[in-house]
């Protein structure tokens, strides 16, 4: 990962005379030690790149994704050895955000959506699957390429629903997981409530305004008797 520090392991004799090792990253010379020279040296980013005198072993700290490719080390000895190291380096693996995708607005309180939808992201990543889970069950995944990308997964539930989710961000050597707050981020729209509420409203007002009607038109009938 980002900021650890990696070491290739050698085990050379440095002592034996005429011991000579090129470490070289992507063909490009970065340390070497020549002992027949008394010569030794690292090329390469040296607050962050030494060699090992005895043993010629290399170690990178406070490594980046910059670093990984492809390092080989030639040996002349009393026999000539050529090792390949591949190295990988991953970004820092950030842990999944996830939000409601739809919102109770106001055209979702005249319709109420019946389901929750909700949607995990990951922002610049690379080399990493965004997945969610229910329980231990895959439901659904997508990969970011070696590039820095944002990624989104969405998932739709039905509410009320009481199953366990969760939802990973992962690469090949460590995860991040995230459960979801159903209780907080799926919550039902109002509006059929809204709509009761309304209606029960409109219908006592009828009421009432039939019953002002009734007395008026009383009053206006007792009035008219007094008169005559």
């Amino acid at each position: 990962m980002e900021g650890d520090s990696i070491t290739l392991l050698m085990d050379v004799n440095i002592e034996e005379n005429d011991t000579v090792i090129f470490w070289k990253f992507e063909n490009n010379l970065i340390a070497g030690i020549n002992t027949e020279a008394n010569i030794s040296g690292v090329l390469r980013d040296k607050d962050r790149v030494k060699m090992d005198d005895r043993t010629g072993s290399l170690t990178i700290t406070n490594t980046s994704t910059t670093d990984s490719g492809i390092y080989t080390v030639e040996i002349t000895a009393s026999l000539d050895v050529f090792i390949v190291f591949n190295v990988t380096v991953y970004a820092s693996l950030p842990v999944p955000v996830i939000s409601r995708e739809t919102s109770c607005s106001s055209s979702s309180e005249i319709s109420p959506v019946s389901k929750c939808e909700l949607l995990c992201s990951v922002l610049n990543v690379s080399r990493v699957t965004l997945s969610w889970y229910n329980g231990t069950s895959l439901i659904s995944s997508t990969s970011a390429s070696d590039s820095h990308i944002n990624l989104s997964l969405p998932l739709e539930l039905e509410y009320e629903e009481s199953n366990i989710y969760s939802c990973v961000s992962h690469n090949s050597i460590r995860n991040q997981t995230k459960h979801p707050d159903l209780g907080r981020l799926c919550q039902p729209c109002s509006g059929k409530t809204n709509h009761t509420v309304l209606a029960v409203a409109a219908g006592t007002l009828g009421i009432v305004a039939a019953v002002v009607g009734v007395c008026v038109s009383r009053k206006c009938r007792k009035t008219d008797k007094e008169g005559k």
